[in-house]
């Protein structure tokens, strides 16, 4: 009988507290290494790269092990739209890309620094998403501006707010006329929702992600169901809400 492919997994969103997640760099490492069946795994804090950075790093001082990451971040684009930014490749970008400049010109940075768009918890009315109409135009852009390449993937599993109520409309929407890569992606501001949605694709490495993702082999699934404390919650927010644009602020009044 003929093998199956091996399938690997991977959670391309995750949030550590360079952001406004609630867990450092080496906890989510080790949560997910020990405690999740994800091969890649993408730290991708908003508007911020250290996170992400560090996760290579992890992964570079231990060679051989399951885990890997890939390089990514969470920009925010004009008008409260979210892009996710992905496998950035050696040398690393180490410098957040501008912030509420418009989708194209965010997108087209992307893609001269060598990187994939991925649009996070699309159509959503409650976290910064790009809506349906915005998709479209953007996805008929395409012939005439060739940076455009860069978006080849959409959360259709999405851990945000809402994500499973949306997730049917995502997938009708993508088979019928989309056609971008379908990913499954936690979200995730905590360690027991990491891998609570993976994407699956054929292959364990980076290189088969990526490949598997211009290819449209990749599936959206829901991983394993997990729950946080209310305290937990209220304390994620506070790090959202107060924490994050207090740093920065700071940051801002350095420069």
């Amino acid at each position: 009988m003929p093998q199956l492919p091996i399938l690997g997994t991977a959670d391309l969103h995750v949030h550590s507290d360079w952001s406004d997640g609630v867990a450092g760099v080496g906890q989510i490492m080790e949560h997910a290494a020990a405690h999740t069946a994800v091969d890649i795994l993408a730290i991708a804090d908003h508007d911020e790269l250290r996170g992400a950075l560090q996760a290579a790093e992890w992964c570079a001082g231990r060679p051989g092990g399951r885990l890997q990451a890939i390089v990514a971040t969470e920009i925010s684009a004009a008008w409260g739209r979210h892009v996710l930014a992905l496998f950035f490749a050696e040398p690393f970008p180490t410098i957040p890309f501008p912030r509420f400049r418009p989708l194209l010109e965010t997108i087209a940075a992307v893609h001269d620094a060598g990187g994939m768009v991925a649009l996070p918890h699309p159509y959503s009315a409650v976290v910064p998403s790009v809506g349906e109409r915005t998709l479209r135009r953007l996805l008929a852009y395409r012939e005439t501006h060739p940076e455009l390449q860069a978006l080849q993937a959409i959360e259709v599993c999405t851990g945000a707010l809402g994500g499973r109520r949306l997730e049917g409309r995502l997938r009708r929407a993508n088979d019928a006329s989309l056609h971008l890569a379908p990913l499954g992606s936690s979200d995730a501001h905590h360690l027991a929702l990491i891998a609570s949605a993976v994407t699956r694709f054929p292959g364990r490495t980076p290189a088969d992600l990526r490949r598997a993702i211009e290819n449209r082999t990749t599936q959206a699934q829901w991983g394993a169901p997990a729950q946080v404390s209310l305290g937990a919650y209220a304390r994620q927010g506070w790090r959202s809400m107060v924490v994050k644009p207090v740093r920065e602020l700071r940051v801002a009044l350095r420069k």
